[in-house]
């Protein structure tokens, strides 16, 4: 997913005080789903920084 797509999906969620969950989409795990992950912040990595040089990303980090 692109950040642009991410917007957008975000833009249609009309209660903006919803908390954010993380969840692992891993079906070879036996604890598929089964932690509760909430979305603590966001790094960003821009293109062109190093170990980025060809592709920046974007890390959501989720905490327990």
């Amino acid at each position: 997913m692109k950040v642009g797509e991410l917007i957008n999906e975000l833009n249609k969620i009309e209660d903006k005080t919803l908390d954010v969950r993380v969840l692992e989409n891993n079906p070879n795990n036996p604890d598929l789903n089964m932690e509760n992950y909430w979305l603590h912040k966001i790094e960003v990595y821009d293109t062109g920084q190093s170990g980025y040089e060809h592709f920046g990303e974007v890390v959501l980090i989720g905490v327990e």
